[in-house]
């Protein structure tokens, strides 16, 4: 199996990358983000779905919050990634083909993924974006990470599609 750490500014185009990145790979792809969980415990707590800077920060706390109390996020990618690979295992598939697509933001996070998970990096990109104006610590350290992989997302969707294709095949092929 594959790992795959998706990571970029907001608004850039990382969550239609991987959509597309899925819709290329089918049954052999999956995604999860590190702060999915995250969202759902904050609805809970009042939050309504907004991604003002003061949402943002406030989600990027608590994220940090479950993490420092008992590793919650990584515990949660990692049963994601375990019902998966559970699923290759029912029907006696492989999953050297398998690619799981885990979205995550901060610097230790995502080494955490290339060291336990042997996970490449891509970095969406688009445009220019002023870090002083991000909310949290999560945004502000995007560019604190030596990314295996740039995409640019500069063009149309359909450009973006075939650059998710691309990329797709070239890290099935390694």
């Amino acid at each position: 199996m594959k790992y795959v750490v998706v990571n970029g500014f907001p608004r850039t185009g990382k969550t239609t990358f991987t959509a597309y990145c899925l819709k290329y790979l089918g049954a052999y792809g999956t995604a999860i983000s590190t702060v999915d969980f995250i969202k759902e415990f904050a609805k809970n707590c009042g939050w309504e779905g907004e991604k003002t800077p003061r949402d943002r920060k406030f989600l990027s706390d608590l994220k940090k919050l479950l993490a420092d109390w008992d590793d919650v996020p990584w515990k949660k990618v990692q049963a994601h990634i375990e019902q998966f690979r559970s699923t290759f295992e029912q029907f006696d598939m492989s999953t050297d083909k398998a690619v799981v697509f885990i979205h995550s933001r901060e610097p230790e996070e995502i080494e955490r993924f290339k060291t336990q998970l042997s996970a490449v990096t891509v970095l969406i990109s688009r445009g220019a974006r002023n870090v002083e104006e991000l909310s949290n610590y999560s945004d502000r350290h995007i560019n604190d990470v030596d990314y295996d992989y740039v995409i640019k997302n500069d063009g149309t969707l359909e450009e973006l599609e075939q650059k998710a294709k691309e990329f797709c095949d070239m890290i099935r092929d390694e």
